[in-house]
């Protein structure tokens, strides 16, 4: 298992746990950073078997507060290590460590095929300053109660969805808590605004196939969680011209 696959694999595990402080342990942790040290001693406890350090790196920032996350990470992090016969390393030591941060951030990509809804919920909770959302069918109570909760946080929030009668007769009004544009696409033909994208922070970018409704957990869906700035801001200006169309 690579050292991506255990972290990635580390943070579903908690995001699955009823632990209190779980979301921001999650955040702090997908701003971070896991490097395995295999060394070359000899852990003179399993036979033949080599010390190995987990270590996870954080902006300096976080360090203070993650260390009180630590005997908690400790027991996530053992119950998904490798059992001595599976493998010829021992862990051997956790720790947290600073680490350099990129200013722009890095550049990285996740493929969703199941737990969508809760994928989106968790990018939602972990937003900091804007949430666009263009949407061609928006009626989830729970991704809309997410976006309420983001606002009462003094983030930025604007929806554009598809003027069409599934979202009139959804269990919320849009425009009675958001910057709503209900779009329209005229043209020889019947058309809908067909996009499904989320833009986070002009940072992060969730797009695929998968609509903001109930329904849409229970079919074959694909997201794509993209944390590059570049697409970030192509996504941008697509949701800016969508919205130029309703002016």
């Amino acid at each position: 298992m690579s050292e991506e696959e255990f972290y990635k694999l580390l943070i579903d595990m908690i995001r699955t746990d009823n632990h209190c402080q779980k979301n921001r342990i999650i955040s702090i942790l997908q701003d971070s950073k896991l490097s395995f040290e295999k060394t070359w001693e000899f852990t003179k406890r399993e036979w033949n078997h080599y010390k190995e350090y987990i270590h996870i790196l954080t902006a300096p920032s976080n360090i203070a507060e993650l260390n009180q996350f630590l005997p908690y990470l400790e027991k996530k992090i053992t119950q998904l290590y490798p059992t001595p016969n599976e493998y010829e390393y021992e862990l051997f030591g956790i720790d947290i460590k600073p680490r350099n941060i990129i200013p722009n951030g890095e550049i990285s990509q996740e493929i969703h095929f199941v737990d969508i809804q809760n994928q989106v919920l968790q990018e939602i909770i972990n937003a900091k300053y804007l949430i666009w959302v263009a949407m061609a069918w928006f009626t989830n109570p729970v991704l809309y109660e997410a976006l309420l909760t983001k606002k009462s946080e003094g983030l930025n929030i604007q929806i554009i969805i598809d003027d069409n009668e599934k979202n009139k007769t959804a269990p919320f009004v849009l425009e009675s808590d958001f910057e709503t544009y209900r779009l329209c696409i005229t043209s020889l033909y019947k058309n809908i605004m067909h996009d499904k994208f989320c833009i986070i922070d002009l940072n992060t970018v969730i797009h695929g196939t998968f609509n903001w409704t109930n329904a849409a957990n229970y079919n074959k869906e694909t997201i794509s969680i993209d944390r590059n700035p570049s697409i970030a801001r192509k996504f941008a200006d697509e949701f800016i011209k969508l919205k130029l169309r309703k002016q």
